[in-house]
């Protein structure tokens, strides 16, 4: 019996289904950082996949400890330059400093450490909309560490889309300069809609319980957006579940996403 729902909303990469434009950020990602170009930035609105795409990252990179040292923050600490640069150096297992340019001269030597091994350094910054300009500078600051050929410290910045609007401010004109490339993930299409359902029934060994006529409801409601298809999708197995049905009607999927509607007015308010 099927104890967990296959449409769970949890950044799993192992249930990434990927998408041309999913795939597209990864070869940008990917092209930035083993090439060391510096800094890459992948832009989405919220439930597009962006932190899922950045821990499948996180493991890729992981698997090649030999040659890459990488970090991956989650929810970074913006609130301050020093808060920020103490929440990077934790990641990598850098000693903590009074202030923060000790801390600053910390990292660096670390970065240096770990180029003179052969090693390229790769940070992965989630939820990057948090930042404001003195961070940025941070950021920018740490872009310095080059050598003549390539940057020593790999940075790969996601978050909503708002975090483009403040790259085009005029005080964070310096780190807009310095991305090699953007990515922006798109709304899942009809097609991709029904293929991501279908990855994640065939990941859980069972029928897709959805016709194409709800399928296409369902995409309606969400403008394709994936985080708020599985919601909905989720919600609607359920209840079918318990009602020992194991598809999903149309009636059962307008209710689900009327109360999805009535879930999100709520956190809203």
């Amino acid at each position: 019996m099927l104890t967990t729902t296959p449409f769970s909303v949890s950044p799993n990469p192992a249930a990434l289904y990927l998408t041309p434009s999913l795939r597209s950020a990864l070869h940008k990602v990917r092209y930035t950082i083993d090439n060391r170009q510096g800094l890459t930035c992948l832009l989405g609105d919220a439930g597009m996949g962006k932190s899922s795409l950045m821990r499948l990252l996180h493991l890729e990179y992981e698997d090649r400890e030999d040659e890459v040292t990488v970090a991956f923050l989650t929810d970074p600490d913006f609130n301050t330059p020093n808060a920020f640069v103490r929440s990077i150096c934790q990641a990598f297992d850098v000693p903590m400093r009074r202030s923060l340019q000790a801390q600053k001269t910390q990292f660096k030597d670390f970065i240096m450490e770990q180029a003179q091994v052969g090693k390229n350094v790769v940070l992965l910054l989630d939820e990057s909309q948090g930042m404001d300009s003195e961070t940025m500078e941070i950021l920018r600051s740490f872009l310095n560490f080059e050598s003549n050929t390539a940057k020593l410290l790999q940075i790969v910045m996601a978050g909503q889309l708002n975090l483009r609007e403040r790259l085009k401010m005029p005080r964070n004109k310096a780190l807009k300069s310095r991305i090699v490339m953007y990515s922006l993930l798109s709304p899942l299409t009809p097609a991709e809609a029904k293929g991501m359902l279908e990855h994640r029934c065939q990941r859980a060994e069972i029928k897709l319980p959805f016709s194409d006529e709800v399928i296409d409801i369902i995409y309606a409601a969400t403008g394709g957006v994936p985080r708020d298809i599985l919601r909905i999708c989720g919600y609607a197995f359920e209840i079918a579940r318990v009602g020992g049905e194991q598809a999903v009607s149309r009636e059962l999927a307008e209710a689900s996403i009327e109360h999805e509607r009535s879930v999100m007015e709520e956190e809203a308010a």
